[in-house]
């Protein structure tokens, strides 16, 4: 189990490298006791993804099968990404910080998610240009987000921490298609 006060070092880590302050890192436990504790933050985002899909109509039909794949789905999304970044973290000779870097990784997803849920609640009820251009620009400053915590983290150059985000959506992506699939 996760305490109140981890989640809050977390959340605040995570909040800290948003305003690119590489000092937020010192708020994370990056023992592999932490990272695995960091996956927490997935149980705090589900909510904000499930009532997405609810929004999107993704539910329409719930039946247990879809119920079921949207939950595999969810979980091989959290977990696939950190470990490829196992063998990545080793080719690039950063494997004595992988753990920091899941942990940097995880916690950001509940600032990620605190950024982008309004705008794409606001999308998805609203479905105007200006919504739509306000979802994608937020979408493409997490996206750097994303990079700078890999940077900091991983301590690696801004292009390879942009090849490790583009590496992590296009395996979002995949896993969103083969989900796609089976869901019907």
């Amino acid at each position: 189990m996760i305490s109140r006060a981890e989640v809050a070092a977390g959340v605040t880590g995570a909040w800290r490298l948003a305003r690119r302050n590489p000092l937020g890192l010192i708020c994370f436990d990056a023992s592999p006791d932490g990272a695995w504790k960091s996956f927490w933050a997935a149980a705090l985002v589900a909510p904000a993804f499930l009532l997405l899909d609810i929004l999107a109509g993704n539910f329409d039909d719930p039946g247990p099968r879809l119920l079921a794949v949207k939950a595999i789905s969810y979980v091989i999304d959290w977990t696939a990404f950190p470990l490829v970044m196992v063998h990545i973290a080793d080719s690039l000779d950063r494997r004595p910080l992988w753990t920091r870097y899941v942990v940097a990784y995880n916690w950001s997803a509940v600032v990620q998610v605190a950024v982008l849920f309004p705008a794409a609640v606001l999308a998805l009820l609203v479905p105007s240009a200006p919504t739509a251009l306000l979802a994608q620009a937020l979408t493409i400053v997490m996206l750097v987000y994303r990079a700078y915590v890999a940077h900091v983290a991983l301590r690696v150059a801004l292009p390879t921490a942009a090849g490790i985000v583009l590496l992590d959506v296009l395996l979002a992506g995949l896993l969103k298609t083969v989900s796609d699939r089976l869901a019907g």
